[in-house]
């Protein structure tokens, strides 16, 4: 998320986690303070991730101070070693090319607090629309919860969450008008998706 009123109305339809990108190449790439207006409408209950593509520590820790991070997502080539010795929980994003690379890399990570699954594309973290390959969800031996991310939208998200049953999942480009820019429309259909289809598996 990019601005204050785009995060308000997430938050009044109810998510759990906002995700800001403070720390890569990327088009959604916001500053500090921008990044400190977002946490003052944030509620408590809410968490707010900042993503950091191969940051190093002091970079990391300054961010989580200066903006007041609950979570911390590691988007590049980090270490388990890097995310344990940080002040706040991490999630590690994994880039997915073969169902043998996936479940070794989910292993290199066990102090991470949950593992996202985006699907591979060179030279590029994350945003790029391409939806994960079924075949490449970890196997049952992954102890960490699993959050996928890649591709959704509106029109996906409930049968991709009924496919894979993830812990959680992360949308973006597939809400967006253009990078860092999302469609009201689309996150409001998106989440009411998301909502309907959790309430139908919690009841089977």
């Amino acid at each position: 998320m990019t601005n204050v009123a785009q995060v308000e109305y997430a938050v009044s339809l109810g998510v759990d986690a906002i995700g800001m990108i403070l720390h890569a190449n990327s088009p959604r790439l916001i500053s500090l303070k921008q990044a400190r207006l977002i946490r003052d409408v944030v509620p408590s209950f809410v968490s707010l991730v900042g993503v950091f593509v191969d940051a190093d520590r002091e970079q990391i820790e300054s961010g989580i101070d200066a903006v007041g991070l609950d979570i911390i997502q590691l988007h590049g080539l980090e270490t388990n070693a890097l995310g344990h010795t940080l002040s706040r929980r991490y999630i590690k994003a994994i880039r997915a090319k073969t169902t043998e690379q996936v479940n070794q890399d989910c292993a290199k990570f066990p102090n991470a607090q949950a593992i996202l699954l985006d699907p591979y594309v060179k030279g590029q973290h994350g945003g790029t629309g391409q939806t994960l390959d079924q075949n490449l969800w970890p196997s049952d031996t992954v102890t960490q919860p699993l959050i996928l991310a890649g591709g959704l939208s509106a029109n996906n998200v409930a049968i991709r969450i009924r496919q894979f049953l993830p812990f959680a999942v992360d949308l973006n480009s597939g809400l967006e008008i253009e990078p860092g820019v999302k469609d009201p429309s689309l996150v409001a259909k998106a989440i009411k998706q998301i909502h309907s289809t959790d309430a139908h598996l919690r009841s089977l």
